[in-house]
């Protein structure tokens, strides 16, 4: 079924859009796969990613408070100093319990601030990832374990330290104090951890197949718009609009998960592991977001009359390579995007930088194909037949 002329089959102009709408939930899914795939499942990245929290002023607070506590709950302190007091001197006790236990503290926040302690926050990750990659699985074993919708790391290592130190400073009275296992220090906590255990194996499955699968999809669409520049323009502007979609989806899902904290648990340590565990997908997205926005920009720049009027440019159509190009552009297009497909297949571990690099370094190519080939093409030669008389004057132009 043909529209009127120049509109093309109104199929394509529907499939069209379709293949948009479809490409650009593929692509929220690809980045959320490749980030799965590329940075939480994969041992030094997620080592890299996690050791810079050892140094932050909230983590190391947050730590040095759950540890001395912990600690100190278990120990009766204010009986013990009263049992060493003279009953005349009973009255010190509270005091000076107090003082022991400031003394705790202070002496628990100078442990996380070493060196050593850098040390075993990395090795203990290190050492977990492991058990974290189970746990976003479903089970739980070793330093890593997810329960009732948290994923906790044990620093009971912490607490030996800190005991160490104590003692080295005249302090005993945790010396018979037995050491505790599963000493849990919350990294994040979700109800919704169930539903991400079920998809972390599926989007790791698919986290090279999606972003090919997307860049098909885009193609696609913009091969089949009646008019491909501003096809190209709508695949875009679509692609812009997810990632935003994502970040605001992101923003919102930290405002609410921050705001629904207890009590007891603080908002500036939970909010540095959020920031710093999806600071590179937040990187991802914008960087697409960029892109994107280039691509369109650049696309609707193409649609310039002058620019149109040039690439129409009757004295072009002597030049071999325009000819070319323009009696080929659908194949030379296709070309490229099966480049742009291998490229992404033969390489090993696509990072979302990567794959961004190449789908724009694609549609730019294929736009400038299309621009390119857009001239007249020469006319097909008359055919052989008697000689027409002229004489009647030039022709009209």
């Amino acid at each position: 079924m043909e529209t009127e002329r120049g509109k093309g089959p109104r199929w394509k102009r529907v499939v069209a859009w379709v293949l948009v709408v479809l490409a650009c939930i593929l692509s929220v899914l690809s980045v959320i796969s490749v980030f799965a795939r590329n940075q939480l499942l994969n041992t030094d990245a997620y080592v890299n990613t996690v050791a810079p929290l050892s140094s932050n002023s909230a983590i190391q607070t947050q730590v040095a408070k759950q540890v001395s506590q912990n600690l100190i709950s278990r120990t009766n302190i204010e009986a013990r100093v009263k049992s060493a007091l003279p009953s005349k001197a009973g009255f010190l006790a509270e005091p000076l319990t107090s003082e022991l236990e400031s003394a705790v503290n202070s002496l628990a926040l100078k442990a996380v601030q070493t060196k050593q302690f850098s040390e075993v926050w990395v090795a203990v990750n290190r050492a977990a990832h492991k058990q974290l990659v189970a746990v976003l699985t479903g089970s739980s074993t070793g330093s890593v374990s997810s329960k009732n919708g948290k994923v906790t790391i044990d620093l009971s290592q912490v607490e030996v330290n800190l005991k160490k130190q104590l003692d080295a400073k005249g302090i005993t009275v945790f010396n018979k104090v037995p050491a505790v296992k599963g000493l849990d220090f919350v990294l994040f906590q979700s109800q919704s951890l169930v539903k991400v255990q079920k998809g972390t194996k599926l989007l790791n499955d698919l986290a090279l197949v999606l972003p090919i699968l997307s860049l098909l999809l885009f193609a696609a669409s913009v091969v089949l718009a009646r008019n491909r520049r501003r096809g190209l323009v709508r695949a875009a502007a679509g692609l812009a609009l997810s990632m935003a979609a994502v970040l605001v989806v992101i923003a919102v899902a930290r405002h609410q998960y921050l705001s629904g904290l207890g009590p007891n648990q603080s908002v500036a340590a939970n909010q540095a592991v959020i920031d710093t565990v999806t600071a590179k997908l937040r990187l991802g997205l914008r960087i697409i977001l960029g892109v994107s926005v280039l691509i369109a920009v650049l696309a609707l720049v193409a649609g310039n009359r002058r620019l149109r009027a040039w690439a129409s440019r009757g004295d072009r159509a002597d030049n071999p390579v325009h000819g070319f190009v323009a009696g080929h552009r659908a194949i030379l297009q296709w070309c490229v995007l099966g480049l742009a497909v291998v490229v992404l297949v033969v390489w090993s571990e696509p990072t979302t930088l990567v794959a961004v690099i190449v789908v724009a370094i694609a549609l730019v190519v294929m736009a400038a194909i299309g621009i390119y080939g857009a001239g007249r093409r020469p006319l097909a030669p008359a055919a052989v037949g008697p000689d027409v008389d002229d004489s009647s004057g030039p022709e009209e132009r």
